[in-house]
């Protein structure tokens, strides 16, 4: 190692950058006598457009023993120099070092236009965006608000921390941020692909975790870019691996956190989606926690009249739970119902099971939905569900306008990366979701947590 570090600040200089090493065996017969190599990958940052070819990462093996002169130079990418902000990130010497540094989070630089009244911190005109004008800009907003404090109150506790911003002269500057942004992206995902060959063979990392859970490739790109550097690559047992995924979660997609009451007059919930997913069973088990738990007044409403066993399905539980139940056979019913029960905290709307590729059917379940704009439409699916199925019911079932999603039977299915594909960066909601036939246990309201422990179950 010593000898490969000598020769990497000779071929480099002693401002090289190490990014990577690694020792493995050459030659000999199966594995034994075979000579020890120390592989080091390094770059070096370059000063300016002309240096682009000597900022190059490049990979340098050597043998104990052999001279430093007599090894190989490989380099690792020919497209593009390694950026000097990013490399700096990452200066380092030893290789420890630059692994803890490389693990760290990289925050995401943001900037924000300047108000007039602020000429102190306003740029000159044509002035370009550099560290040093992105510090001279920060260090004026910082003393500015450090002139708020009263004297009165020296320790000034209640004081906001100032976060430091990037501020962006003109759209040209801005460019340059953005593009920076995507630079740093790209380097992070860089290190954890590098970073990830040295995986011990008996640890599951986070990112081959989820990979097993079926979640899309591209989210784990946008993942690795968006999480601190080496995260993806720590034991999905470890226990910040679900504060990561849930993170993450958090930013990509929407949580309702089941179903929210008004602090005046009632709220009206319908659940829709397809045959057999669990809208009856779900339904009483949202009833029952609200009603055992809670105590709230809540009625029962059931416009599934093309199954018997529906119907004596939720007259069961409404006798149980102690709630009134009505059954309705058209629009008109269910709008009479619906105004009979207006003095209750709760009513719950439980509909027949339609095909998405039945027109007539999802015209007939728009009818009924249609008769009182306050209806909260809960669409209602099986984990079990194939990734092209469910992103086929969620566009058919749109023009009912859902505004949140049911996942039922998450016990019932080893993967759930189908549910983040779906509903990630999309406007609607994750409420609920369902682990067992049990009422009312097995219900939880969706939140990032949730989901983050179920991805990472064993």
């Amino acid at each position: 190692m010593k000898e490969a570090m000598e020769q990497v600040k000779e071929e480099l200089g002693r401002d090289a950058v190490i990014l990577h090493t690694k020792k493995y065996r050459e030659g000999g017969f199966m594995g034994y006598n075979g000579k020890e190599v120390v592989e080091v990958t390094a770059a070096i940052e370059e000063s300016s457009p002309d240096d682009q070819l000597k900022g190059r990462g490049r990979r340098v093996a050597a043998e104990p023993g052999q001279s430093p002169m007599g090894s190989n130079l490989d380099i690792v990418s020919k497209s593009a120099p390694m950026p000097n902000t990013i490399l700096s990130q990452y200066k380092t010497n030893g290789t420890e070092t630059g692994v803890r540094m490389a693990e760290a989070p990289i925050a995401a630089p943001a900037f924000q236009p300047l108000v007039p009244e602020q000429p102190l911190n306003k740029p000159q005109a044509g002035r370009v965006l550099t560290t040093e004008t992105i510090e001279e800009a920060t260090k004026a907003n910082v003393a500015k608000e450090d002139e708020k404090v009263t004297p009165a109150n020296p320790l000034n506790e209640t004081q906001p921390v100032v976060q430091p911003v990037m501020i962006a002269s003109n759209p040209e500057d801005a460019e340059k941020i953005q593009k920076l942004e995507a630079e740093l992206a790209q380097m992070k995902t860089l290190l954890t692909q590098v970073m990830s060959k040295d995986q011990p063979q008996d640890e599951v990392s986070l990112q081959e975790a989820l990979r097993r859970q079926e979640v899309d490739e591209e989210i784990l790109k946008d993942m690795a870019a968006k999480t601190a550097a080496g995260d993806m690559l720590m034991d999905s047992l470890d226990k910040r691996a679900p504060e990561v995924v849930a993170g993450y979660l958090e930013d990509k997609l929407n949580f309702a956190e089941g179903i929210k009451l008004n602090k005046h007059g009632v709220r009206i919930v319908a659940l829709i989606g397809a045959t057999g997913v669990g809208k009856t069973t779900t339904l009483a088990k949202i009833a029952a926690r609200f009603v055992l738990e809670k105590n709230i007044r809540a009625a029962l409403i059931t416009a599934d009249t093309y199954r018997i066993s529906a119907v004596e399905q939720l007259k069961t539980y409404s006798d149980i739970i102690g709630l009134p139940l009505e059954i309705v056979y058209s629009p008109e019913e269910l709008k009479v119902a619906i105004h009979k029960h207006r003095d209750k905290d709760l009513i719950l709307i439980d509909t027949a099971g339609r095909s998405q590729h039945n027109e007539y059917q999802m015209r007939e379940l728009q009818d009924f939905l249609a008769v009182d704009s306050r209806i909260e439409k809960h669409l209602v699916m099986s984990a079990t569900t194939k990734n092209r199925d469910v992103a086929d019911i969620l566009q058919k079932f749109s023009v009912c306008e859902p505004g949140r999603v049911i996942f039922t039977k998450t016990d019932e299915t080893s993967t759930l990366g189908m549910i983040v594909n779906l509903l990630a960066d999309k406007d609607i909601s994750l409420s609920f979701l369902t682990n067992g036939q049990s009422v009312p246990d097995d219900i939880i309201p969706a939140s990032a947590d949730k989901l983050a422990a179920l991805l990472l179950r064993e």
